[in-house]
């Protein structure tokens, strides 16, 4: 695919870009873990509940595992783009049509895959469960949905309850055509702990960034990531979807994290970006006086934010004054950290032409092309 421009573009004018990359989109499973039988062993369909019982079974508590989500928290608006759905399957179900919709109907030309239905399993409270169904969807992901259209690029899921086992998967997936990442859901353990560091290690060897999002299980569960307090609404608990990942940046750069792993690079999806400027300012300003506490870190705070941590554009920023947007973009160093994203399904899609509207020019391409290619290099 070309990754040149046609002609020069005009202010949110993508429309003259080609070879945009979308770092956020989520394959969706039609009938929950149903859709996972064919890719385990039957040992654990059974100990799963999948297949083989009463089909009113799966509707009764305790006969079969439950994806955790964000149940408790219900958009009445509906969580999906109507028009996203298909001769009544799901939104994102059909790799097909999302092909269609997607690429070909808002000019993107590569969308990379992050699982739709595994955003919770940071939660589950077995991590030989959580590895399983991690290795289970990472198969279904290559066979319906990589090896279905050229355009699609993958994140493998590991899952960070036993880091053992993620790196067992890490080195299994790694070569895999089309995957181009690793996708580590949020777990009870902030991300610059010890904990992670094998992780990491894997991650920087075979140079696969780590992508991150909300998990839709803050503060629900005993074991999922901690927000400050649970939300009573779901605009209160989507508006602070950035609490999470404001503490893990903070974690990976006081633990050294970057200082150990300087070829690490870290993802947030879905988690803001406007947030970023007060982290590198505070950041910088209290290891002067703080400093001793982390005599780790060789470079200022904002320098490893700068250099190893990319923030996805959904949900883009909309101020009310126009002429603030150039502004934040420059505090958060958008020419380095920001990448594109659509979010595709889901009800607060960003559409590349409409929700980059008043982004300066000369940024375009940068975050709709060159910073995408350069974190996820020769693997696109």
């Amino acid at each position: 695919m070309s990754t040149t421009e046609s002609a020069p573009a005009t202010a949110g004018d993508t429309g003259r870009l080609t070879g945009i990359i979308d770092s956020d989109v989520h394959p969706n499973f039609q009938n929950g873990l149903q859709d996972l039988h064919d890719y385990m062993p039957a040992a654990w369909r059974k100990k799963l509940g999948i297949g083989g019982g009463a089909s009113w079974s799966s509707r009764f508590a305790a006969s079969s595992y439950v994806l955790p989500l964000d149940y408790l928290y219900i958009n009445s608006a509906g969580a999906y783009r109507d028009d996203a759905i298909r001769d009544g399957q799901a939104p994102a179900t059909d790799a097909r049509f999302t092909a269609e919709q997607l690429f070909d109907g808002h000019g993107i030309d590569i969308g990379v895959l992050i699982a739709g239905h595994l955003f919770g399993i940071g939660a589950f409270p077995d991590p030989d469960v959580a590895a399983t169904v991690a290795s289970a969807y990472n198969e279904w992901m290559c066979e319906r949905w990589l090896q279905v259209d050229p355009r699609y690029r993958g994140a493998m899921v590991v899952a960070p309850q036993d880091p053992a086992l993620a790196v067992k998967e890490i080195e299994r997936m790694q070569g895999r055509p089309g995957i181009v990442s690793i996708f580590l859901p949020l777990h009870d353990i902030l991300h610059g702990e010890r904990h992670y560091y094998p992780i990491y290690e894997a991650a920087q060897k075979h140079g696969l960034p780590i992508t991150v999002h909300p998990s839709g299980t803050e503060n629900v569960f005993a074991r999922a990531p901690r927000m400050a307090g649970t939300p009573t609404y779901y605009i209160e608990w989507h508006t602070a979807l950035s609490q999470i990942h404001q503490s893990n940046v903070l974690s990976l750069v006081c633990h050294g994290v970057f200082e150990r792993f300087p070829e690490l690079m870290y993802v947030i999806a879905e988690g803001g970006f406007a947030w970023a400027a007060e982290i590198m300012w505070k950041l910088d300003r209290d290891q002067k006086g703080l400093g001793d506490e982390v005599p780790w870190l060789k470079l200022a705070p904002s320098d490893y934010i700068r250099r190893n941590v990319r923030f996805t554009t959904q949900p883009m920023v909309e101020p009310a004054k126009k002429e603030h947007l150039p502004v934040l973009l420059d505090m958060v160093c958008a020419e380095e950290t920001l990448i594109f994203s659509s979010d595709y399904p889901h009800w607060d899609f960003d559409e590349p032409r409409r929700a980059l509207a008043g982004v300066p020019k000369d940024l375009l391409r940068k975050i709709c092309v060159d910073n995408p290619r350069a974190l996820y290099g020769g693997r696109l």
